[in-house]
């Protein structure tokens, strides 16, 4: 009976301490499973702050590329503009010492031109010695740039020039007073003709003056007028021209085409 009762206690006793053997898993277990859930926690918290780190990377990343780029390119802006800046440097430079060639030049080029008009056939001379006149006075306007003198000046020596490809009519006054028709042919022979048609006129260079013509030269002259006027056809005109080698320094007779 004592063994009995022994061995029941002792039953007792051993189911006693499995429970709280496993009252005792039970809570580690517990444990263990915070422990865990707190671990994944805190690896999620991990793995998320590792990955907006790794994205932070990359954006910063491409940004430093990004400005590797823009760096590189406000380099090469820079350079270019540093050249642009040298060349232009250059080229004001250059300006100025064409300025100061150019400027004689044009002196030179005018004082040509004025003596070339007064040894040239004596018409439109207002017009012509007015247009050197302005064009002396324009090259000491300080309003006025260097390229516009120059061009103005290479417009007159244009002038000039056409007179020697045209023929020109217009009516003015002899230094008597007497208002007359003019006739130019080129540069080849400069005429007048009164107005009523009486008498004709050619200028001699050999005698720096004007010689009476034939009258039968005043019907060529009046046509040649009417076709500078561009009131009658082009036509072959017989026109005195005078020769520079005349010993006499009379007008010859030759023909003269108006064009």
């Amino acid at each position: 009976m004592n063994r009995i009762t022994t061995l029941l206690g002792a039953l007792l006793l051993a189911a006693q301490a499995s429970g709280d053997e496993i009252k005792s898993l039970d809570q580690a277990a517990v444990k263990n499973n915070q422990a865990a859930a707190s671990s994944q926690n805190r690896v999620d918290a991990l793995y998320d702050q590792h990955r907006e780190a790794l994205q932070e990377y990359r954006i910063t990343e491409q940004e430093i590329e990004q400005l590797q780029v823009y760096n590189r390119q406000l380099r090469e802006i820079v350079a270019n503009q540093n050249a642009e800046v040298a060349s232009l440097n250059e080229q004001i430079q250059q300006i100025e010492y064409t300025q100061r060639g150019i400027m004689p030049l044009m002196e030179r080029m005018l004082l040509g031109l004025g003596q070339f008009v007064k040894l040239d056939l004596p018409f439109l001379p207002q017009e012509r010695s007015e247009r050197i006149a302005n064009l002396q006075a324009l090259l000491l306007s300080a309003d006025t740039t260097v390229s516009e003198k120059f061009r103005r000046v290479m417009e007159a020596y244009q002038i000039e020039l056409e007179y020697g490809r045209t023929i020109e009519t217009y009516r003015d006054k002899l230094p008597s007073g007497e208002l007359v028709d003019f006739l130019r042919v080129g540069r080849v022979a400069f005429y007048y003709v009164t107005l009523d048609g009486e008498t004709a006129y050619v200028w001699s260079k050999a005698d720096n003056a004007w010689q009476t013509l034939d009258g039968s030269y005043v019907r060529p002259l009046q046509k040649g007028i009417l076709v500078a006027r561009k009131q009658a056809a082009p036509s072959m005109l017989k026109l005195a021209v005078p020769t520079p080698d005349s010993v006499a320094n009379k007008a010859v007779a030759k023909t003269a085409e108006a064009k």
